[in-house]
Order: structure tokens, then C-alpha cells, then sequence
């Protein structure tokens, strides 16, 4: 399989058509190398642990048994698509290169043969995979790659970071080209199929998806996550700050601080997406957030996705979920009393490793302009200034919480009822004497 033989040629099935007709080709940079600097933050939470997948990490020593992978991965390929041998997937990705560079934030290293190679390997490796993955039938059953969880959880690391992509017009070409007879041979069923439970408790939405372009996988991953999210914001659901003109930003105290105001935290089972969180009657309404080992590298990727993509003035869903987080968890204690909740639930070690994660997250972090939780903290700030809650709530708190302290109080009330009507019948029998 010599690359020098495969002609560059015509483009294969009228990939200029293709592309202009069914895919989003974008005019500014959509995938972004994360400043270092900028985040506080080691590399290798962005770096790949095994497998590069784009330009950014090609080459580098920790990633360079991998190819031989993919191009065994390329080979089975050819052999099960025989009807497109390698030199159409070739000229195809030829015919793609120059719109491929503009999709990368930083110049490329690569002469114009060598980034071809690239985008050919990546795309049909990644293709593969994700088909190997969701559709078993095609999968070869000594598969080494999915035969040890060990290298299977990396792979799915590495290509779930935001710095390890291709552009999506490139992927689904390339996948388009080598698609099987399988019905379920979907390039976005198939991502969702995978990132399904690893990706921010992602569940894979029923239907078909609203979404009408992409520009990477990891983009389309983080569209399906906040799409309820941003279907809560449309015009006739979204919350009028002319209603609360006299609101200003206030910080949410912590779970121990809200706690003593009276507030009640709960979880929802039957909510699958993390960001959606609501104020009822004096309860918090959090679906669960699973916290697990990999779980700090994704936020922070998903946080420098949103920190590049997300135009001013637009929610950060994620950045502003991992704010209220930062808000609620002050403490080991804060995190006890969420896991008690069924708030959290933890993989990862003790109470306080949750709670140094979370605080770490945080740490470069502010509310987004347009902060997606605004009606959440003022509904929690009004429900705590209101004096006679407040009253209640320390009265609860402090000889009502637990059976035996009602007793208690129930029996102090009693005996001083007592001792107020003998002193009322004492001076009055008093006065009555001759």
C-alpha cells in the first residue's frame, strides 16, 4: 500500500459538489490549540495519551504506535469497500486540503503530501472505530484494539479532546465513501452511540437531531449536550431580566450556608442532562452528576471549547455549570451532603478529592455574560432574604432535627404552658383572699 502510486487524479465522486451541497465548510479557525498560560493548566489535559487524530499532536513520540493501527485499520478497510481503492480517498482528501489548513487555529508543519496522509489515515481510522464500535458485525473479534480496556479507555480519552480533531466535512466525506450495507451505518448515530455515558452523562437524544452543521465531532457532541438547554432559552421560555430589573449579581453561598437558610437539595432521576437545574418551592433540583477519572480532563477541554466558539453575549452552558458547582462546593462537607442527596455520585477517591476537582475547575473560570443560571441564583437569594423562612428554617434546624429534639421542644412548650397557668392560678387565689 504505497502512497507514491496512488494517483491524486479527479475528485472522487464530485467531492467539491459534496461538499458545498451537504456540508458546512467554515471560513475561520474551528479548531483551537488551548493557551496554556491563558488556562493555568498542565498539557496534558488537552494532550492525547496514545493516538493523535488532526495535525496538532502528529508526530510526537507517545503517539507514534498508534499508526500502525491505523493503517491496519485502512487495510481492512479497502478490503471490506473494495468498490473505492485507496487512490479515490486520496484524491478526495486532496481536493479537501486547502479548506482543511483554514480550520486550524495555528499553522501547520506539514507539506501538502504529508498533511493528505494524515487526514486519509485519521478519517478512515476514526471511521473504523467508531463503526467497531456501534456496529459489531463489521468488527474482527482478535481485535487487539478492542480486546484491552486499557488501550480501548485511552482511545476514548484522546478522542474526546478538543485539540484532537478534523474537520467534520472531512470525516463524513471520507466515512460517506466507505460506508457498509448496514442500515445503522451513520456517521452522527454512530458518535452518539459513543460518546454515550462518557461524554457529560451524554444520552443519545431519540429522534432525528435539530442540528444542522457541525464543525468537529467534539463540537457536535457539545451541540447535542446543550440543545435542551438552548430549546429552555428560546424567546417564549426565556427568563426577562426586565422582570427582576432591580436584581443585581449576587454569589450563591454553599450547601452548608444554604442549608441553614432552609434550602433543600434534591435529585432527578428522570433528567439525563446535567445542565438542567431548577428552583422549586425552596428545593434545588440537580440531576446526577456521575464524577469519575477522566471526568476533570473533558470539563476543562468542553470549558476552552466553549471559551474559543461561544461568541460574547451567548450562554457558556458547561463554563456556567462548573461556576454554580464552584459556588455550591466550599467543602468536603458540601460534596457529603450532595453524594447523600443522590446529587453526586464519585469514582474518583474521598469527599475532598471531589471537592479540590470542582475548585480546580473553577479556578480561570467567571459567569458568562449571559449567565444560564441567573434565574436559578436569584430565585435561591430571594427565597433566603425572606425573614420569616429564615426564622423557620434556624427553629428547624436547631431543636426540630431529629424525632427526640421535637420531644423536647413539645415538652419544654408544655411544661412551661404548665408552669404559666399555676403562677395566673396562684396570684389569682392570691387577690381572692378575705
Amino acid at each position: 500500500m504505497e502512497w507514491e502510486d496512488a494517483g491524486q487524479g479527479s475528485i472522487a465522486i464530485g467531492v467539491t459538489r459534496t461538499l458545498m451541497g451537504s456540508a458546512s465548510i467554515p471560513t475561520t479557525p474551528i479548531i483551537w490549540k488551548v493557551d496554556r498560560q491563558l488556562w493555568g493548566d498542565d498539557d496534558n489535559v488537552y494532550d492525547p495519551e496514545i493516538i493523535s487524530i488532526g495535525p496538532f499532536h502528529h508526530g510526537k513520540p507517545n503517539v507514534m504506535n498508534m499508526e500502525l493501527y491505523k493503517l491496519r485499520y485502512l487495510q481492512q478497510l479497502l478490503q471490506r469497500r473494495k468498490v473505492n481503492p485507496l487512490d479515490t480517498y486520496v484524491s478526495a482528501a486532496v481536493g479537501m486540503e486547502k479548506m482543511a489548513r483554514k480550520c486550524y487555529a495555528e499553522s501547520i508543519d506539514l507539506n501538502e503530501s504529508d498533511f493528505v496522509k494524515m487526514m486519509v489515515l485519521d478519517a478512515c481510522f476514526l471511521g473504523e472505530f467508531l463503526r467497531y464500535h456501534g456496529l459489531k458485525n463489521l468488527r474482527d473479534p482478535n481485535d487487539p484494539l478492542f480486546g484491552n480496556e486499557r488501550i480501548l479507555r485511552k482511545l476514548q480519552h484522546d478522542i474526546l479532546l478538543l485539540e484532537n480533531q478534523l474537520p467534520f466535512f472531512v470525516l463524513n466525506h471520507i466515512f460517506n465513501m466507505s460506508k457498509s450495507e448496514d442500515p445503522n451505518d451513520d456517521l452522527t448515530s454512530l458518535i452518539l452511540l459513543f460518546a454515550k455515558g462518557k461524554f457529560l452523562n451524554l444520552l443519545p437524544p431519540a429522534g432525528s437531531l435539530p442540528i444542522k452543521s457541525t464543525d468537529h465531532m467534539f463540537g457536535l457532541l457539545h451541540d447535542v449536550l446543550v440543545l435542551p438547554s438552548v430549546e429552555m432559552i428560546q424567546p417564549e421560555n426565556v427568563w426577562k431580566k426586565s422582570e427582576a430589573a432591580h436584581w443585581v449579581w449576587e454569589h450563591l453561598e454553599p450547601v452548608s450556608n444554604l442549608r441553614s437558610e432552609g434550602i433543600k437539595f434534591s435529585s432527578c432521576e428522570h433528567r439525563s442532562n446535567i445542565l438542567d437545574i431548577e428552583f422549586v418551592k425552596g428545593v434545588l433540583i440537580m440531576p446526577q452528576l456521575v464524577v469519575y477519572d477522566q471526568m476533570e480532563s473533558l470539563l476543562k477541554n468542553v470549558m476552552a471549547y466553549e471559551h474559543y466558539q461561544i461568541p460574547y453575549g451567548k450562554p457558556r452552558y458547561v463554563s456556567d455549570y462548573v461556576f454554580l458547582l464552584n459556588c455550591l462546593i466550599n467543602t468536603p462537607e458540601d460534596v457529603k451532603w450532595l453524594r447523600r442527596c443522590g446529587i453526586i455520585e464519585s469514582y474518583i477517591g474521598n469527599d475532598e478529592q471531589v471537592c479540590m476537582m470542582i475548585n480546580r475547575l473553577a479556578r480561570n473560570i467567571l459567569a458568562s455574560s449571559n449567565f444560564y443560571y441567573s434565574k436559578v441564583f436569584y430565585d435561591i437569594n430571594r427565597h433566603c432574604r425572606h425573614r420569616t423562612k429564615k426564622w423557620f428554617a434556624q427553629l428547624r434546624r436547631d431543636y426540630c432535627n431529629s424525632p427526640w429534639s421535637i420531644l423536647a421542644v413539645l415538652a419544654s412548650v408544655a411544661l412551661f404552658g404548665f408552669a404559666a397557668v399555676q403562677t395566673v392560678y396562684a396570684v389569682n387565689s392570691y387577690y381572692r383572699k378575705p
